[in-house]
């Protein structure tokens, strides 16, 4: 079941002995703001659910499950600011929205668009707004997924067999794939929002900060996401617009797909100062996994390196070159 929470924060770039590094603050504001509800304001609210049942708080939502005509799907409510106030249907105004408002809606907008099996697909509800005793809340419906997130298997029980981890990725390459094909790129592709369905399929979530190429950008400026799946391009502001595809996704899949053979990041250990994070994602060539794991196939090592370039044309030019490549060691 979804039993993760989701956290939220705002990286600042910023340089310190002539390097570039960033600082990660949790939104401690927004995790104020989260709205206080109870079963019976949700049943109330939506009218032909039934069975709800709270999941997690977090970042910038809370999350309830409950049954809609017989499916059970996750339930997010997050507060919206006071002022706000919207027209119906006027897409232009949700631009011009607030923060929360308009990362929901993206996140609505992706999850609905997606045509990739791998990616968490909207629910019956699309964005709503409602207020209750007080609270100005917008909220939503998804699919629910019966699994656990990839942080917390490998917490539970230790790295991928190399067989899950070439099915992994793939099918978060079917995603990437299909986010591009929106002029999408996700930006926060981590263990934690990757899910290992009961069936054994995996998907992708949390679509909130994706990145649209050619709309505008919901940074503010900043730099968002998890600093330790960042590709060296990403810490580049000055070039993002132009210097960001979906290869910034393939490695972030990358770290994952690492993380998940060995249990080890690439290029982060606990305690490390972000300066030397830095160094490490930007010059550092990671250790093969199968210099780590006995007996892990040469073949997958090599690809997972490859995903690791230090810069995007060292990576795959296409997700289906990195997909074919997945498919023809699969079961060897």
């Amino acid at each position: 079941m979804i039993a993760r929470h989701e956290l939220y924060c705002i990286t600042y770039p910023a340089i310190i002995q002539g390097h570039p590094f960033c600082i990660d603050f949790l939104d401690k504001e927004a995790m104020a703001n989260l709205p206080n509800l109870t079963v019976e304001q949700i049943e109330h609210v939506l009218g032909n659910v039934s069975g709800v049942r709270y999941i997690a708080r977090g970042g910038q939502k809370v999350v309830w499950s409950g049954v809609i005509d017989g499916t059970t799907y996750a339930i997010k409510f997050a507060s919206t600011p006071e002022e706000f106030t919207r027209e119906e249907d006027d897409d232009t105004e949700v631009e011009a929205d607030p923060e929360v408002i308009v990362r929901a809606s993206r996140e609505v907008e992706t999850m609905r668009d997606c045509a990739s099996p791998y990616m968490v697909k909207l629910g019956p509800i699309g964005l709503n707004f409602v207020e209750i005793e007080g609270q100005s809340l917008l909220y939503f419906t998804e699919e629910f997924i019966n699994g656990s997130d990839l942080r917390s298997l490998l917490e539970s029980d230790g790295p991928l067999a190399p067989d899950a981890i070439i099915d992994m990725g793939i099918q978060m390459t079917d995603a990437i794939k299909a986010l591009w094909e929106l002029g999408k790129i996700h930006r926060d592709i981590k263990p934690g929002n990757i899910m290992r369905r009961t069936s054994g399929d995996f998907v992708l979530l949390d679509a909130g900060l994706a990145f649209d190429v050619i709309g505008e950008s919901l940074s503010g400026g900043f730099l968002v996401g998890t600093r330790i799946y960042f590709s060296p391009e990403q810490f580049d502001y000055s070039n993002r617009r132009t210097g960001l595809d979906f290869r910034s996704d393939i490695f972030a899949l990358g770290v994952t797909m690492y993380e998940m053979a060995t249990g080890r990041h690439p290029f982060w250990n606990r305690g490390h100062s972000s300066q030397a994070f830095y160094s490490n994602v930007t010059s550092l060539a990671p250790e093969p996994p199968s210099s780590i794991v006995e007996g892990f196939p040469q073949d997958l090592d090599n690809i997972i390196i490859r995903m690791l370039g230090k810069s995007p044309h060292l990576r795959y030019r296409k997700c289906d070159h990195l997909t074919r490549a997945l498919e023809a060691i699969r079961g060897h």
